[in-house]
């Protein structure tokens, strides 16, 4: 080992060496080596990003959708893990037997960005329209005065009590962003916990 020089991927761990005597050959040395890793190139370069790439995608639920940057972002967002799993692909080796972790990560996000883009495309599109029936008994109006109530048969005071979307809206942002972040949050965390084992 006085000729080893360090290695920038590996650590390498000598953990045996054992002489054996070969019979008519002589003997006969056996070494065993333990080779480790050095995970922060990766961190920094691909793990790193993902996460917060993955963090990132659930903020597109605050930006205000008058601005029209909610699906782009969504849709870069996307770009970007479907860019990182091309990347985590080249530099796996070909296995079907089991699957790498971080792959799962990768890919259950990309999935996840692709739900938030959907679900805010959904959002946009019912935006031109009257609030649906479900959304108004989710979200009452907190004043006694506009308090929405199942519908009554009187369609003036139906029309005149009915929340405008833009008083919805708010609080239907909100309420995916806390979805999308509590369940992006937690699988991260199982993850990486599973990951750093």
């Amino acid at each position: 080992m006085k000729r080893f020089e360090e290695n920038s991927e590996f650590e390498i761990f000598p953990d045996d060496i054992t002489t054996i005597d070969g019979g008519i050959d002589g003997r006969v040395i056996r070494i065993t080596f333990h080779l480790k890793r050095r995970p922060l190139f990766y961190i920094f370069t691909i793990l790193l990003p993902v996460v917060l790439l993955y963090s990132l995608n659930t903020f597109v639920f605050l930006l205000p959708s008058q601005s029209g940057e909610k699906t782009s972002m969504a849709v870069s967002v996307l770009l970007s893990f479907q860019l990182f799993l091309s990347i985590i692909r080249d530099s796996l080796p070909e296995n079907s037997l089991t699957v790498s972790l971080f792959s799962l990560y990768v890919s259950l996000a990309n999935f996840t960005s692709v739900v938030i883009v959907v679900v805010n495309i959904l959002l946009l599109k019912m935006k031109g329209k009257p609030p649906p029936k479900w959304i108004l008994r989710m979200y009452k109006k907190d004043s006694a005065s506009n308090q929405v109530d199942v519908p009554n048969d009187n369609v003036e005071d139906d029309e005149k009590t009915r929340p405008e979307w833009a008083d919805i809206e708010t609080k239907l942002n909100k309420t995916c962003f806390a979805c999308f972040f509590v369940f992006s949050s937690s699988v991260t965390a199982v993850i990486l916990g599973m990951l750093t084992r």
